[in-house]
């Protein structure tokens, strides 16, 4: 496969099946509630560029939305600082996942290269470290790790 035919047929394939896909993830962690606890849920709103200068592709988080649905508690039992209830909306332009030309040639080469490439970009949300930053009952704010449990691409 020459080198112009993988990049364009990534972007043809990939990129444009990849151009603003919405991810729901969950946390490890919950918020407390009145009777069990909740899961706290976020949607990343993702994009994938293809380079053809550098010959390479890079999929971004664009946007962070979720809610906190109720308090966390942070540090010791006894300590008192905890996130407060909230709703999560960021605009970033994160880095999430890089692929050069013997990646794409890879994943162009799967039986089902869509299914393989979102393979990568879950593991991708999964093994990242993503801290946000929210408010406490101190009226102060954290960064707090999100702590990525499951992904699914929706």
């Amino acid at each position: 496969m020459q080198l112009l035919d993988t990049i364009t047929e990534f972007d043809h394939c990939i990129s444009s099946a990849f151009e603003a896909l919405s991810i729901k993830v969950i946390s490890f962690s919950t918020a407390d509630g009145p009777f069990q606890d909740k899961p706290i849920e976020f949607e990343f709103l993702t994009r994938t560029k293809i380079d053809v200068y550098t010959q390479e592709a890079c999929t971004y988080i664009l946007r962070i939305q979720g809610c906190i649905p109720g308090s966390i508690a942070l540090g010791h039992q006894n300590e008192s600082l905890s996130i407060i209830p909230q709703k999560v909306n960021i605009e970033c332009n994160y880095k999430l996942l890089h692929v050069d030309k013997k990646d794409m040639q890879q994943i162009l080469q799967h039986p089902e290269p869509n299914h393989h490439y979102s393979e990568w970009l879950i593991d991708a949300i999964k093994n990242t470290h993503i801290l946000v930053e929210l408010k406490t009952n101190q009226h102060t704010l954290i960064e707090w790790p999100i702590g990525i449990k499951a992904a699914i691409i929706v």
